[in-house]
């Protein structure tokens, strides 16, 4: 996935970016804490996103964990690792949302994403849909500003 170069974003788009780079700056604050495992970078009553780093185990969450909640969770991003702070860069993560927002299903796998519980959740259509709203809040996006936002390209 690529996000468009620097020079020509749309607000939307500044908004990811800016949330990326308190995602990455999150991967490397708790990388480097020996006692927290979590670190959240932004949460609401609908969900939150939260950035791990616990023995090897490093993932970028997005949703709700909450039992008993309606909505699910993702990761972003999520790999098992020796290497610390092995989180994608900022580009990546933006790009990532990027999508998320567009409610484009991501790539699967280690050191990719993942999708938990779906069908419990009402199914991934739905998932889907609950993900970008919650990105969007989060982000400060509105719905006008997700028009300027084109999909990109996989790489």
């Amino acid at each position: 996935m690529s996000i468009p170069k620097r020079k020509a974003l749309c607000e939307a788009d500044k908004k990811l970016l800016s949330l990326a780079e308190k995602i990455a700056k999150a991967g490397k604050i708790i990388a480097g804490d020996s006692i927290n495992k979590n670190y959240l970078v932004f949460h609401n009553l609908r969900g939150e996103i939260t950035v791990t780093s616990d023995s090897g185990f490093e993932a970028i969450l997005i949703g709700n964990t909450e039992r008993g909640s309606r909505d699910g969770f993702m990761y972003l991003f999520f790999k098992n690792t020796a290497q610390q702070n092995s989180y994608p860069s900022v580009d990546k993560i933006a790009a990532s949302l990027r999508q998320v927002v567009l409610e484009k299903r991501l790539p699967e796998g280690e050191g990719k994403a993942t999708y938990h519980d779906w069908k419990e959740y009402g199914g991934m259509e739905r998932q889907l849909r609950y993900f970008s709203e919650l990105v969007c809040e989060l982000a400060g996006i509105t719905p006008q500003e997700v028009s300027c936002i084109s999909a990109g390209t996989q790489s």
